[in-house]
């Protein structure tokens, strides 16, 4: 089964303009935390190596960048 990614017929209005920008850094509890600005992605880690390595990952595929945050984040859930 394909992804919506490779659907030919896919409407380019479906993902946003432009590029892509993960934040990275910990939640209040120490939690390391991914996130994509739009929504996109995200995810919760174990560790700060997990986080970067899933971050760079994300950012390689789809041509964004990846900001490490000081101040601590709180991982968001769009609907």
């Amino acid at each position: 089964m394909e992804s919506r990614l490779f659907e030919p017929n896919a409407e380019e209005n479906e993902s946003p303009c432009e590029p892509l920008c993960f934040v990275l850094g910990r939640d209040g509890g120490g939690r390391w935390i991914v996130q994509e600005t739009h929504g996109l992605c995200g995810g919760l880690f174990a560790s700060q190596d997990a986080a970067i390595r899933y971050a760079k990952s994300e950012a390689a595929e789809r041509g964004g960048v990846i900001r490490l945050v000081p101040d601590p984040i709180e991982l968001k859930c769009w609907s």
